[in-house]
């Protein structure tokens, strides 16, 4: 049995464990970031001070044993009254808190339990964290929804306060036969985890190797006009050492997929690191809803990539 832990947010992540779930010798960790402020996990989290749900949720579904009554239940969201812009089970996972006495983490493995997902799910810390971020003009912002609502140039970030590490989270990295980041937004989803205390220094004493799984498309307002190897340049920065593999998707996404991103400020991310030994290069798009086309990585795909890279 291989031991491969995931690293990043919401999304991007959770496709990779929709195909990784499916391979009976992986044993699957996933640890989520926590600075989650804005919508139905930042209101859960500014009202009842537990860490924010919202991705937490994402990643339970996708490991989950089947897709069923439950799961879709899990993951509707309300559009009316009171409950406008809940998610239902950003909700259940708050009940589920409460009633076991404010302990998170247990509410977490109630749920994974009644789910029978096919792996763990893990907050890189129980800490309420709150991510600050210097632009390159200066200006200093602090919160994620705000942070990325700025649509400027970030320089640099870090955690306004300590955070410590989640203890099994750390565990699980230390034991780990890969490690895996990303995909998912690089300053909101994958380096604020490498920013908790204790989080990088586990990743860096695990002398196996490291992936990093790059997003198709860059993100309005946190990674405008970023090629591949801004993204990994800053990756590495933050880690401090240097990655094993980088998959990347290498395919020609239909001219009404790219309009539709450019529409909303996005662009397909470019590759411009051929040279570099380290990449892995496929044909890893997935694409919902042919209308209003939504890009993302193949479940199957990437996680057959994955799995290779153990070796």
């Amino acid at each position: 049995m291989k031991n491969i832990v995931t690293i990043g947010g919401g999304t991007g992540l959770s496709q990779i464990l929709r195909g990784l779930k499916w391979y009976k010798d992986i044993d699957v960790t996933s640890i989520v970031t926590v600075t989650d402020d804005g919508g139905s996990s930042g209101a859960i989290r500014n009202d009842f001070e537990i860490p924010p749900p919202g991705d937490i949720r994402n990643n339970i579904l996708a490991l989950a044993e089947k897709e069923s009554l439950l799961t879709k239940l899990l993951d509707y969201r309300f559009n009316e009254g009171f409950l406008k812009n809940h998610n239902l089970g950003n909700i259940i996972l708050l009940a589920l808190t409460r009633m076991n006495n404010n302990d998170f983490p247990l509410a977490i493995k109630t749920l994974s339990e009644a789910l029978k997902i096919k792996g763990r799910v893990y907050p890189s810390s129980l800490d309420l964290i709150r991510l600050a971020a210097e632009f390159e003009d200066g200006e200093i912002s602090f919160g994620e929804t705000c942070i990325v609502s700025k649509n400027k140039r970030i320089k640099r970030i870090w955690l306004d306060g300590n955070a410590e590490a989640f203890e099994e989270s750390v565990l699980a990295i230390k034991n780990a036969d890969l490690i895996v980041l990303g995909p998912g937004s690089l300053y909101t989803s994958i380096i604020p985890n490498i920013l908790v205390d204790g989080i990088r220094n586990a990743i860096n004493t695990n002398h196996n190797k490291k992936v990093y799984v790059a997003n198709i498309m860059t993100q309005p307002g946190e990674t405008t006009g970023y090629t591949l190897k801004d993204h990994v340049n800053e990756i590495e920065n933050y880690l401090g050492q240097r990655l094993d593999y980088i998959i990347a998707n290498s395919s020609n996404l239909p001219i009404q997929v790219i309009d539709r991103y450019k529409e909303m400020g996005a662009t397909q991310v470019l590759i411009d690191i051929d040279g570099d030994q380290r990449l892995i290069k496929s044909d890893l798009v997935y694409i919902i809803n042919q209308e209003r086309p939504i890009v993302r990585h193949d479940p199957k795909k990437i996680s057959e990539l994955i799995v290779k890279c153990i070796n």
